[in-house]
């Protein structure tokens, strides 16, 4: 019977000390959780590219090096305007176009890129900037209202940030 007693006053006395020396400060839980919400980095940016030709809203072909490259705009989708089945063009598709084209024809222009740099079709895929290297084209499509949110793996790395553009 003593040896229950005993045990008992450990566990009532004792088992809380152990256990709060386990749980983490509330502080170090902000820290934490502060920490894994990190910014987005500095772009990495790339060019100044001149761009050739806007092809529709969400694509355009830029001068790298000499050589006419196709960028398709990663984690937007704007209406089509010039695909081949003429069915699946749009008045918003040719209004995006001219958007596009009017914001970046005969412009320089950087490309910042993602995990994947080339998408199925062989396009270029990338985050685009004018030539202030600050102004990034997709969030303005967005802000515009010509572009919707196309979130495609692993290229994400503004998804979160172009989100909450669209809901402004």
């Amino acid at each position: 019977m003593r040896k229950t007693r005993l045990y008992d006053k450990l566990i009532f006395f004792v088992l809380p000390f152990v256990l709060t020396s386990c749980t983490p400060d509330i502080n170090d839980m902000e820290t934490v959780i502060v920490s894994s919400v990190s910014e987005v980095s500095e772009p990495e940016l790339h060019g100044l590219y001149d761009v050739v030709r806007v092809v529709d809203g969400d694509t355009i072909i830029v001068n790298i090096d000499g050589e006419e490259t196709k960028v398709r705009f990663i984690g937007v989708d704007t209406p089509e305007s010039v695909h081949p089945d003429e069915t699946k063009n749009s008045e918003s598709g040719k209004e995006a176009s001219e958007w596009t084209a009017e914001l970046l024809s005969g412009q320089q222009v950087y490309l910042e890129y993602d995990i994947d740099k080339i998408d199925d079709y062989g396009r270029t895929l990338a985050y685009v900037y004018l030539s202030d290297g600050k102004t990034m084209v997709q969030e303005e499509l967005i802000k515009s209202g010509m572009a919707e949110l196309m979130n495609i793996q692993p290229n994400s790395k503004y998804s979160d940030r172009f989100y909450e553009i669209k809901q402004e």
